[in-house]
């Protein structure tokens, strides 16, 4: 759908910018299919809401459900132009799902002691054994968090910081958004604090060609609500600092970021964003997009 993903040009224009050879890194997601995607758990079919119950990763790997996940993967970055753009950059894809559920990871012990030595804990110590050895041997290097602009005007944007949500292996990540999403704010802080015990982060928010914009009359319904879609006319925000960068672009699409609950949390772990800069982003937010 478009509006919903980063697409080609955004991903072209990103890797054009680099002077060297990436990795581009994701977790699988159950969403990534046109709809007819099935999958089974001992004989009988599951969908999200029994997923929202079962924490452990192992059903992936029961009734060719790892198979299943592949296949719709490729035919994803396949359709949307994304395999043609990483192989004309050289790029290595890497799936943070295939890694978990292989066992190449980092010592879950390690990463608590790295992660707990500059934050306070995560609420779920499951997530200290998500880590990559593939990625951990690059510790220290940059990681830029590509996000598409997408939840203008509404309550929950999904920016930078959200976009690492996207790093937790369970393609449907259904338990870490809790009932009624109660998980869904801290689980996305606690995987961000993991990969910035490791890299240094740096948050591109995109809408180089379209955005999402909350809007109940939208075009496009789905189950967590419905959006419009407005040209992008080439934004992108980029900071090293994310709370803050988002935080502004919260300013210049209508969102109140005090009122978002992941940068929330992010405030009370990363420290406080930069008011005045939010400030002066409100007062320009119609000049930037004028369709929100």
């Amino acid at each position: 759908m478009r509006g919903g993903y980063t697409d080609a040009a955004a991903l072209e224009t990103l890797l054009s910018a680099l002077p060297g050879k990436a990795i581009v890194v994701e977790g699988y997601s159950g969403d990534r299919q046109d709809g007819s995607a099935v999958y089974w758990v001992h004989g009988e079919k599951v969908d999200w809401r029994w997923l929202l119950r079962n924490l452990d990763l192992g059903w992936v790997l029961e009734d060719g459900n790892l198979e299943t996940m592949r296949s719709w993967d490729k035919w994803y970055r396949d359709s949307l132009g994304l395999t043609d753009v990483m192989e004309r950059h050289g790029c290595e894809y890497l799936s943070i799902t295939e890694e978990v559920l292989a066992g190449r990871v980092e010592d879950p012990l390690r990463v608590k002691k790295r992660v707990e030595a500059r934050y306070p804990g995560v609420q779920y110590s499951k997530l200290y054994g998500y880590m990559p050895s593939r990625l951990a041997a690059y510790e220290g290097t940059p990681l830029i968090c590509l996000g598409h602009l997408k939840g203008a005007g509404g309550t929950y944007p999904s920016l930078t910081i959200k976009n690492l949500f996207g790093l937790v292996p369970d393609p449907w990540r259904s338990w870490w958004h809790g009932p009624g999403d109660t998980r869904l704010s801290r689980s996305i802080i606690d995987i961000a604090k993991i990969y910035s015990s490791y890299f240094s982060l740096i948050g591109v928010c995109e809408a180089f060609s379209c955005y999402t914009v909350s809007d109940p009359s939208g075009e496009v319904k789905t189950s967590y609500g419905a959006y419009r879609i407005e040209d992008g006319d080439g934004f992108a925000a980029c900071g090293a600092n994310l709370s803050d960068l988002d935080s502004v672009v919260c300013g210049l699409i209508r969102v109140d970021p005090s009122n978002v609950g992941y940068l929330k949390e992010a405030k009370a772990v990363f420290g406080a964003y930069n008011e005045d800069a939010v400030s002066e982003a409100s007062s320009c937010s119609r000049q930037w997009f004028p369709g929100v």
